[in-house]
């Protein structure tokens, strides 16, 4: 003979099936988005050792890396970056930036919270110039509790991992940001002195801002809205000067619109004005990198 088939009852008693539930199973809620954007580059365990530690305060944060490639101590870089990361992150993200050459110095260490509700964690050298102008900080406090900190180990030069990857941590899981420190005044906060193009009658002098990826796209400080009121159309070639020397360029909406190899004249997809090459690494052909001048005149 079988054995008995043991009892539903029985088996619920012993752990071995789960109880039906009424109603609709419903999933747990995702953890708090954090975006991760530095200098850092992934040559050694930098990146990592800030990873570990966010995750070990919020486990079931989202961490999302923007880019750890931004050129050493270039703070204008991790200014653009974040300005055009940060509007496609959650609204609720935390924003984790480490572009910081006055690690250690007397620079404040903060916590800043943009009008939409994002909260960034970064030092207080200008990295917020560029997002503060579209998606403006309403509140900012310094960093000072050592209870949000790493302790007594905390270095003088790495503080991505000592003083911001905890603070990050404990606001993805949920901690009251009032903990950190005192409040201070948004206004206070750094801001890069960026001039604008200057517009004339005979054009604008533009500046070169950076470099898409590794395609060697140079990045104009130059808006498509701006570009327009120069008058120049589709398809027209624009006799532009790129460092002082002759660039004529076709005005075109992609790469696709001019041959291989050829140069082109076209709104990024961050509403600048670019230059490249057509399957060419423009700033290297040229040899140009950011800061160089590009002179557009108006249409005649």
């Amino acid at each position: 003979m079988s054995a008995p088939r043991p009892s539903r009852r029985g088996l619920l008693a012993a752990g071995l099936v789960l109880p039906l539930v009424a109603g609709p199973v419903r999933a747990a809620a995702p953890g708090r988005m954090v975006g991760f954007l530095s200098d850092f580059d992934e040559i050694d365990d930098a990146v990592a050792i800030c990873r570990a530690v966010i995750l070990s305060l919020a486990p079931d944060a989202r961490l999302l890396d923007i880019t750890h490639r931004v050129p050493p101590y270039d703070v204008e870089a991790g200014a653009r970056l974040l300005a055009g990361s940060a509007p496609w992150l959650a609204a609720d993200a935390v924003i984790l930036v480490v572009v910081d050459p006055g690690v250690g110095s007397t620079r404040r260490a903060i916590v800043a919270r943009t009008r939409r509700g994002q909260s960034l964690v970064l030092p207080d050298n200008g990295l917020i110039t560029l997002l503060d102008a579209t998606d403006p900080i309403v509140q900012a406090r310094e960093i000072t509790a050592e209870s949000w900190m790493i302790g007594a180990r905390r270095s003088s030069t790495f503080h991505g991992r000592d003083i911001f990857a905890p603070v990050v941590g404990r606001l993805a899981r949920g901690d009251d940001w009032r903990g950190v420190g005192p409040e201070i005044d948004p206004k206070t906060l750094i801001r890069l002195d960026l001039a604008p193009p200057r517009m004339g009658a005979d054009g604008v002098h533009a500046r070169a801002i950076g470099t898409d990826g590794p395609y060697g796209n140079l990045i104009l400080d130059l808006s498509a809205e701006a570009f327009a009121g120069l008058g120049w159309r589709l398809g027209e070639t624009v006799p532009l000067t790129v460092a002082g020397r002759p660039e004529p360029a076709p005005y075109v909406r992609t790469f696709s619109d001019v041959p291989e190899g050829a140069v082109l004249l076209y709104p990024d997809s961050r509403g600048r004005m670019s230059l490249a090459l057509n399957m060419g690494n423009y700033a290297a052909a040229r040899g140009v990198a950011p800061g160089v001048e590009v002179f557009i005149p108006r249409r005649r």
